[in-house]
């Protein structure tokens, strides 16, 4: 399978861009300052949370390009995600992820 380097805050500024809302009101919506949501924009990393929240502001499924099509159907079956923590918190990430409760603890 080929891989593709994707800079994440470009993709985020280009679906609010193509979303209708200004820059300005989807930071409001958020609950930051424009100034921040650029910031957002510059990172090459945003958190899972934050990328859901400009989703739901925006109307648009953001993980969509980051599922695998289930070989089934094209529904998306799984998401490819990379976590950095620290090694103190290694067993507690796996232990979350091992009971499903992954977006809980990534939504702390």
């Amino acid at each position: 399978m080929e891989t593709k380097k994707i800079h994440i805050g470009q993709f985020v500024k280009d679906a609010v861009n193509n979303s209708g809302y200004t820059f300005a009101e989807v930071a409001r919506r958020i609950g930051i300052s424009r100034q921040q949501l650029n910031g957002w924009f510059q990172k090459d990393d945003l958190y899972v949370k934050d990328l859901y929240t400009v989703a739901e502001v925006i109307n648009k499924d953001l993980l969509k390009p980051f599922c695998l099509p289930n070989k089934e159907d094209d529904n998306p079956t799984k998401i490819l995600l990379q976590i950095e923590v620290g090694k103190d918190k290694i067993n507690d990430v796996l232990n979350f992820i091992d009971d499903k409760n992954l977006y809980r603890i990534l939504k702390q």
